[in-house]
């Protein structure tokens, strides 16, 4: 298999796909294709209202690369990497609409010697189960013979500036060892970090999921171990610093766990075992503990903020942060919305002030008026404000509260 020049494509421009498009066209003609055309009209007016790069890194794209929302213009690339959402629907069951969608579009264009990388994260079996039976229906050729794919599972932890995109192992694999060669020598030249070859498509697929579900089931440990210290009146923080002292314990603290990946990943592996009528009775439990987690939080918050208060009238709290972590405005799946929810059932009145999230995306999602400007935040006493998150850019926050208190106390 001769290719003569590289010309990618990058299906799906979100937190994924966008640094992806970026790290790439360093090195290689690029093009990125999202279906929404709103997101491409604003990439190219130099705004990412996802923060998945910084300011310059958008501004930059359109001179390096070609941004679109139309299958066409990628017609004549040869390399595709698809980083499409892969969410879980209301029921918590996968939800791989959108990647379905893309193999159909993708098939009417692909030529025969051209590559297909998927990135985003599926349960073991998906690649070559569901989206390669769609690609060869739709081109009417075969893979693994006229186009061929392969599976490098996405490792983006946003917000994190240590363990960046380049720097980070990659996983590849790939139908046959000249295409995995090729596809890691196309990686290589951007990455810095070492290039891991899985030895096939599946294995590659149950690496991505296996480390999101042993984070999951760390934290769930630690959630669960938190409610037990607490009954024993211990503090669940400094019983954690303290085992973590020796060098084999892993110090994970308790946490509500929200986000794409940990509290959505395990549930495309729950779908699967059960599929094989395997039972993952850890992997279920721990989601369990972990959803749960949020009904104690909220339930010690609003005794506490009772307990506290001191006059009649309304029950106020200011909740300061909601993103499902510190320091970005992603709030996909974030436990703070539940939370609200929840709080709201017996506390008269609660705002919610972050300024990284997007106030619109907010509303739309879960139905909040979200105050993301300082200037925003009302005036009135609150009897109780609640750090939930700990942006830096909380710490000089003006507002007027009785008290103020981390929400680790309540873990």
């Amino acid at each position: 298999m001769i290719v003569k020049e590289i010309k990618i494509a990058i299906i799906g421009l979100g937190y994924v796909g966008l640094p992806v498009l970026s790290l790439f066209s360093k090195k290689y003609k690029c093009w990125g294709l999202d279906v929404n055309k709103q997101r491409i009209q604003k990439l190219l007016g130099g705004i990412d209202e996802k923060g998945a790069l910084s300011l310059s890194m958008v501004r930059d794209l359109p001179e390096k690369c070609r941004l679109t929302n139309s299958w066409s213009d990628i017609s004549s690339c040869n390399f595709y990497v698809i980083t499409v959402p892969t969410p879980i629907d209301s029921n918590r069951q996968p939800d791989t609409s959108s990647l379905e969608s893309a193999c159909r579009s993708l098939s009417v264009i692909i030529k025969r010697g051209d590559i297909i990388v998927f990135e985003s994260t599926v349960y073991p079996g998906a690649t070559e189960e569901l989206c390669i039976p769609i690609l060869e229906n739709g081109c009417k050729m075969k893979s693994n013979h006229d186009f061929f794919v392969g599976y490098s599972p996405e490792r983006i932890n946003i917000g994190d500036d240590e363990h960046g995109l380049a720097n980070t192992p990659k996983i590849v694999s790939a139908q046959n060892e000249e295409v995995l060669e090729m596809i890691c020598g196309i990686y290589h030249e951007v990455f810095e970090a070492k290039i891991v070859k899985a030895s096939s498509i599946k294995t590659a697929e149950a690496a991505k999921m296996y480390e999101n579900v042993q984070r999951d089931v760390l934290i769930a440990l630690a959630n669960q171990y938190s409610e037990y210290c607490r009954v024993e009146g211990v503090n669940i923080m400094e019983v954690t610093n303290c085992a973590s002292t020796k060098w084999n314990f892993a110090a994970v603290y308790p946490g509500l766990v929200g986000g794409h990946c940990i509290s959505v990943d395990p549930y495309y592996l729950i779908a699967r075992a059960k599929e094989r009528d395997i039972a993952l009775n850890l992997v279920e439990t721990a989601r369990f503990l972990n959803e749960a987690k949020v009904k104690h939080v909220a339930r010690r918050i609003t005794k506490y903020a009772r307990q506290k208060k001191t006059k009649d009238g309304e029950l106020k709290i200011l909740i300061l942060g909601f993103s499902y972590k510190r320091n970005i405005g992603d709030i996909r799946n974030t436990k703070i919305a539940d939370l609200i929810a929840i709080l709201s059932m017996s506390i008269d009145k609660i705002d919610c002030f972050d300024p990284l999230v997007n106030k619109e995306e907010a509303k739309k999602q879960y139905g909040l008026d979200i105050i993301t400007s300082m200037s925003d935040i009302p005036k009135d006493e609150y009897d109780l404000a609640i750090i939930t998150v700990k942006h830096n850019c909380l710490n000089d926050v003006n507002y007027n509260a009785k008290m103020t208190i981390n929400i680790d106390e309540f873990l």
